[in-house]
């Protein structure tokens, strides 16, 4: 597959799994502590990343759960947020200045920081219960923070499947890679076919909400400097619609979990009054080996190894443009 090092994302996979009992434990102090609110805080593709994270947790806790800009947080707090809340968060490369900042305003507070990040990186310095690793792939981010708080759940008596749903990531890696082969062809028929298009929107819900947004922001605007807007399915219908013609390039990412009439209520109107529409649907690419009952849990996951693991390298590859160059990000001050 084009741009894909299957022995290291096996080694990158691997990596996480090791660090399961360490991730594990964090869970255990969190819960020592009576933790009693979770705020998944973060900027960029890790607030996107918690924002579908915070789908799959609060379904399965009576604990408040909440997600929460960095840079906002900081300036206008939030009165559910003290000594008794955890703020989680996270950093790929450690020195993101509003996540290393909040870190240190969180424990300027007294309120516990959990954070994975790579070791060595200043968000290190400020952070309460720290697992440090450097791995690529969101869908590893992801399962690295579910032996976090699903963990943290199980002890609470709330999510007896735990163990289940640990056993079942043990292969977790060799099934995405059935998922990417699978889907490998299709990303680059859509590549191919949709890569000059000016403007595109794309719509899903759910648990993969947050991979929608995400895939939009970091890699059609920021990585391939697309013109894209990412709407929910049922916001589509309070504003984007509208936006629907003949000309316009819309894609549709349905779920697998609760929101999937949601998705379906979209489809029903591109099928209608879109004459350039794309319809991705979870529904194709599930993973052997994991039970159907943890289908939203993992959706993120399969959402990002199917789109950022393989459409992206096929529009780069169509468009010339490189998935590393960046004008403006981190390329001075602002």
């Amino acid at each position: 597959m084009l741009k894909f090092d299957k022995e290291k994302y096996l080694s990158m996979g691997k990596l996480v799994l090791s660090k399961r009992s360490e991730l594990e434990e964090i869970a255990k102090k969190l819960y020592d502590r009576n933790v009693k609110s979770i705020f998944f805080t973060g900027v960029g593709g890790t607030t996107a990343e918690f924002t579908s994270m915070k789908k799959v947790i609060e379904q399965r806790t009576t604990l408040p759960v909440y997600c929460t800009n960095a840079a906002e947080m900081m300036l206008e707090g939030n009165t559910q947020l003290n000594k008794d809340s955890v703020i989680i968060t996270g950093s790929k490369s450690g020195d993101t200045k509003e996540t290393v900042a909040v870190a240190k305003w969180a424990q300027e507070r007294g309120v516990p920081v959990v954070a994975i990040t790579k070791e060595g990186a200043p968000l290190c310095d400020h952070v309460d219960y720290l697992c440090t690793m450097e791995t690529s792939g969101v869908e590893n981010t992801y399962l690295s923070f579910y032996y976090i708080v699903l963990k943290l759940l199980n002890l609470r008596g709330e999510f007896a499947e735990y163990d289940e749903f640990a056993k079942a990531m043990e292969n977790v890696h060799e099934s995405l890679i059935k998922v990417k082969e699978k889907f490998d062809p299709v990303a680059e028929k859509i590549a191919k076919a949709t890569y000059k298009e000016p403007y595109q929107i794309w719509i899903g819900s759910g648990s993969i909400w947050g991979d929608i947004y995400m895939f939009t922001m970091c890699i059609l605007e920021e990585m391939q400097w697309k013109r894209t807007k990412a709407v929910s399915s049922p916001e589509f219908f309070h504003g984007t619609l509208e936006l629907v013609d003949d000309v316009t390039q819309v894609f549709l990412v349905k779920g697998v979990d609760k929101c999937r009439p949601l998705d379906e209520r979209v489809e029903k109107f591109l099928d209608q009054y879109s004459d350039k529409h794309v319809v991705i649907d979870l529904a194709d690419y599930k993973l052997e080996g994991v039970p159907d009952k943890f289908a939203d849990i993992v959706s993120p996951m399969v959402t990002e190894t199917i789109l950022t693991g393989r459409l992206a390298p096929h529009i780069e590859h169509w468009t010339g443009h490189s998935l590393e160059f960046r004008r403006y990000y981190r390329q001075f001050d602002y």
